[in-house]
């Protein structure tokens, strides 16, 4: 399954104070994915990926990507077998004149319980999503 998420991160957005995306996933196992930065942040937009507050990308702590016109593959194999299914997103931008955005994609392979089949999966994912939004 792939996750797609698009994201415009406003000028001024600060590190101290950053722009947070919540991207809902299902359960499973993340295998990979890519973040696509377009021209024009010129290194002025960063980003980086936690799951449940642990950094994963880039994995090294403290560090984060800042590209410009490029893709980023990402090479993953990590385990999202509890709730909550998702991951943070975390964007800022030093440029104090424009928004700049990315979009980033993340590909799981879905993990069924036991007699699980791919209709019960979607159904499970689509309550999740109910559920979110009341909160």
């Amino acid at each position: 399954m792939d996750f797609v998420e698009y994201i415009s991160t406003p000028a001024d957005t600060t590190e101290a104070e950053p722009l947070v995306t919540t991207l809902k996933l299902t359960r499973g196992r993340l295998t990979g994915g890519a973040v696509y930065f377009p021209a024009g942040p010129a290194g002025t937009l960063h980003v980086l990926v936690r799951i449940a507050g642990h950094q994963i990308c880039p994995f090294n702590r403290g560090q984060n990507l800042r590209l410009n016109d490029c893709v980023f593959p990402l090479s993953i194999g990590i385990d999202i077998l509890e709730p909550p299914y998702q991951v943070d997103i975390v964007t800022w931008n030093d440029s104090t004149l424009y928004a700049h955005a990315l979009t980033i994609s993340l590909q799981l392979q879905p993990r069924a319980r036991k007699n699980q089949t791919l209709k019960q999966i979607l159904k499970d994912m689509a309550a999740e999503e109910k559920a979110g939004e009341k909160e």
